[in-house]
């Protein structure tokens, strides 16, 4: 039975769907084409004392689900060796989802008190087609994916808005897309949560735009620490896209791929990625994804020790 409005958007807690202020610090606030001004800063200094819920992402372990670590198995491995309670489900690692194994694996959450945020369908491009047609088949492969994140208690289901073609071309499709996208969505009590894969997707700004236009918390965004990469040649400022992407954030993907002597990441500090974060209404989870080579585990509690200096907390 798909879950009420209330319930999912309650469901992972701390005002995640809360629209987010402008972040504190030496840069100017920054508008976005179609956006009335830049988000207010965040008065209320109890506001800041609050802490954000922290998860983990099942990419973090790739190899060893690769290996025979099964989705039934991952949630006490989440809740005993990891000591959270929140996951990210990627579908290319799940297996086969039947009916009843999505009730097992469910069933496994609700033992080890796993809360899920994301399910992944990894669907590829096809929300911003060409043509109208292929908006509407790709909707049309998601719609199973949206029952099973509310069979597992997902919030919502991540969503690839990649296309093809000049900003004003993309921007246009990526609207007509997720126009068509927004009742099926409240049809199966699920949000829809653009991803940062690339692309226009990886432009901040063009998200923020996209999310301006289409005015609807039923679609939310997972803004990522290191997410940025456009293409081969480009990527978009961090913190800028951090900034423009908070108000729209139904999590944060906090990735990592190597870390440096001091137990930070190699490729960017975390204080000035939390700092975006702690000055803003968001209070929803962060989660952990660790990308690099290595002990997966061993990766994912650095990435844990580094964001709880930073009150995210299990």
């Amino acid at each position: 039975m798909p879950l009420s409005r209330r319930t999912f958007l309650a469901a992972i807690g701390g005002g995640c769907l809360t629209a987010c202020s402008q972040a504190a610090g030496q840069q100017a606030p920054v508008d976005v084409p179609g956006q009335p001004g830049p988000a207010s800063r965040v008065t209320d200094r109890s506001k800041l004392a609050a802490a954000n819920p922290m998860g983990v992402s099942q990419m973090s372990f790739r190899r060893l689900c690769g290996e025979g670590l099964t989705a039934e198995r991952l949630p006490d491995l989440v809740r005993s060796k990891v000591g959270v309670g929140r996951l990210n489900w990627s579908a290319g690692l799940m297996g086969e989802l039947t009916v009843d194994r999505v009730r097992s694996i469910r069933a496994a959450c609700d033992a080890a008190q796993v809360r899920g945020v994301l399910l992944d369908p990894e669907l590829g491009p096809g929300l911003a087609a060409v043509d109208a047609a292929g908006r509407s088949a790709w909707i049309e492969r998601l719609k199973p994916w949206m029952e099973r994140a509310a069979a597992l208690g997902c919030v919502g289901v991540g969503l690839d808005i990649r296309g093809t073609g000049t900003w004003e071309e993309q921007s246009a499709r990526v609207g007509e897309g997720l126009q068509s996208l927004v009742p099926v969505l409240k049809g199966a009590g699920v949000q829809g949560v653009v991803r940062l894969l690339g692309g226009m997707s990886s432009q901040g700004n063009f998200v923020a735009a996209a999310m301006n236009r289409l005015g609807d918390p039923v679609v939310r965004v997972e803004p990522a620490w290191d997410g940025w990469r456009v293409d081969a040649r480009e990527e978009f400022h961090r913190m800028t896209g951090l900034r423009l992407l908070a108000p729209f954030a139904a999590c944060v993907l906090a990735d990592y791929a190597a870390f440096d002597d001091k137990g930070d990441s190699a490729r960017f500090p975390t204080e000035y990625c939390m700092r975006v974060i702690r000055q803003t209404d968001f209070r929803g989870p962060v989660m952990i994804q660790f990308n690099g080579p290595g002990d997966e585990l061993e990766g994912v509690l650095k990435a844990k020790a580094v964001l709880s200096r930073f009150k995210v907390e299990p």
